[in-house]
């Protein structure tokens, strides 16, 4: 599979006049725009741009939605004012490109997506290309109520995934194997992308690792992390268990993440700086240094992609948004012990966040 739709039709046409809108006060001649998500944001169809060009071009006088000719059927719900162009493989899409920006001189690209080779083809052909990621973001960052009512929708789906995993621990279970079935179950019902990341003992101590062949021993840490993309959007919960009764260890780093989180959430205000969700965080978890490190920033918003800005870290400064949707995730490691995580997602709004996951916050204790 090479491409797929977002189910939910949003108002994709008045999302483009804003865009349009945003452009011209940028100084911007038009914009082009070539991630999956923003595409999805615009049109309702999520490409997967492996070698061939998907774009949409944003401009005062005329948008444009390009894609592969083997693909044209996919953009028949992208709003009436885009012109389709579509191209055939003796093409890489770049002419078909310069044609719909010929009136554009200076674009606005989102410049951690563009590939190089491209940014190139198109300096070539005269266009003076501006960093303007920050544009689409802009928009997709306040998330209207029917995208958090999907988001939601995919906690309530990985919150199940997570039910179901605790179901299937047990001394013994390998960890490879336990990580495909819980995202074969989840992919059974429905969701279009799935990465679950559940490590056990040490391998927990390193966020990241790569599940493998190790099985599950008595007095191990469990750190469940699960995402899955439910009709175009993303949620994405961890939590936490023992194999048997918890050690000392792991009751103490459970109670200092918990009560990071809660601090993190709590900081999580409209018009607050990222950065300061993130030290409600880690003044908590640093503090304990003792039982672990503090590996990680506090999270990171969640949408149409798994990762979005903000990212709740030190160094990020931006007013958080009304409408945003952010992971809060503290989290506690101790190298060849294990590690602790908490992650929920959470809605920023003015009447103080929402928690969008319900699945109880508890140290799990199988067999126990």
């Amino acid at each position: 599979m090479v491409s797929g739709k977002v189910s939910d039709r949003h108002s994709y046409e008045q999302r483009l006049d804003h865009l349009v809108e945003r452009t011209g006060e940028r100084g911007l001649d038009a914009l082009l725009v070539t991630s999956d998500e923003s595409i999805a944001y615009l049109t309702g169809f999520r490409p997967v741009q492996l070698e061939r060009f998907f774009g949409v071009v944003v401009a005062p006088g005329q948008s444009a939605v390009i894609v592969p000719a083997l693909d044209r059927g996919q953009i028949d719900e992208a709003p009436p004012q885009l012109i389709r162009i579509s191209y055939g493989a003796e093409s890489d899409g770049m002419p078909e490109l310069a044609e719909a920006l010929a009136d554009a001189r200076t674009v606005g690209v989102e410049e951690d997506h563009l590939i190089y080779a491209r940014a190139r083809a198109l300096g070539e052909r005269g266009f003076e290309l501006a960093p303007a990621g920050s544009v689409v973001m802009g928009l997709r960052i306040a998330k209207d109520a029917a995208e958090i009512e999907r988001i939601r929708a995919a906690c309530e789906l990985v919150e199940a995934g997570l039910r179901r995993a605790f179901e299937w621990l047990s001394p013994g279970v390998v960890e490879h194997a336990l990580n495909a079935r819980v995202e074969g179950w989840l992919r059974e019902q429905g969701a279009s992308g799935a990465h679950p990341l559940i490590l056990f003992g040490e391998n927990a101590a390193n966020p990241h690792a790569d599940p493998g062949p190790r099985e599950l021993r008595e007095g191990d840490v469990v750190c469940a992390d699960l995402s899955a993309c439910l009709d175009g959007y993303w949620g994405d919960l961890t939590r936490c268990a023992t194999a048997g009764p918890a050690s000392d260890w792991a009751t103490r780093a459970w109670q200092v993440v918990l009560d990071a989180q809660r601090a993190a959430i709590a900081a999580a205000q409209p018009g607050v700086p990222a950065r300061d969700v993130d030290h409600a965080q880690r003044q908590i978890v640093e503090a304990a240094n003792g039982l672990g490190a503090c590996l990680h920033g506090a999270g990171h918003a969640v949408g149409l992609s798994i990762h979005e800005p903000p990212f709740l870290v030190p160094r990020a400064d931006e007013p958080l948004v009304e409408g945003s949707v952010l992971t809060i995730e503290p989290g506690i490691y101790k190298r060849g012990v294990g590690g602790i995580r908490l992650e929920d997602d959470v809605v920023v709004r003015p009447g103080g966040p929402k928690v969008l996951s319900t699945l109880p916050l508890e140290l799990v204790q199988l067999g126990a």
